[in-house]
């Protein structure tokens, strides 16, 4: 009787056959959706500043998602606005260099060699070859313990 009892809570415990589930439960969709998804994710992460667990609890509950999918589009988003700010940034660098340049040129064609130097520097500043030289310090200490009246 005992052993009928227990065979019986094992077969409703379980759901189904044993072994590996049949099909996936990630929602399917085209790539037109998914780009569709990440343009409107990366808006949304812009325009209301949402923090990691905020995007995925609004992805989940916009688009019906699960979390490991949620997750792969906000890593998917933070890629693409980093090389977007980063295209961005080399792009007004380069437009800073040629204003530069032209300043640097008006400057020297009516010899004023002060706004040429300073237009100079700042061009290596925005180069990043203005780093702050490192001083170099080497001190040798000595440090003296005296654990007793008359040790020298």
């Amino acid at each position: 009787m005992c052993w009928n009892h227990l065979e019986e809570n094992t077969m409703n415990s379980t759901k189904g056959k044993a072994g590996r589930p049949i099909g996936t439960t990630r929602i399917k969709m085209n790539k037109s959706q998914v780009e569709s998804l990440i343009t409107e994710s990366v808006n949304e992460i812009l325009s209301n500043h949402m923090s990691y667990t905020h995007f995925i609890k609004y992805a989940q509950n916009k688009w019906g998602i699960s979390e490991t999918q949620a997750n792969e589009y906000w890593l998917r988003c933070w890629t693409l606005l980093r090389e977007k700010y980063q295209l961005e940034r080399d792009m007004l660098i380069n437009k800073h260099l040629a204003a530069y340049w032209s300043i640097y040129d008006l400057a020297i064609s009516k010899d004023d060699l002060s706004n040429a130097r300073q237009t100079l520097n700042d061009i290596s500043k925005l180069l990043g070859m203005a780093e702050a030289e490192k001083v170099d310090v080497k001190q040798e200490l000595r440090i003296k313990f005296k654990f007793g009246e008359n040790e020298d």
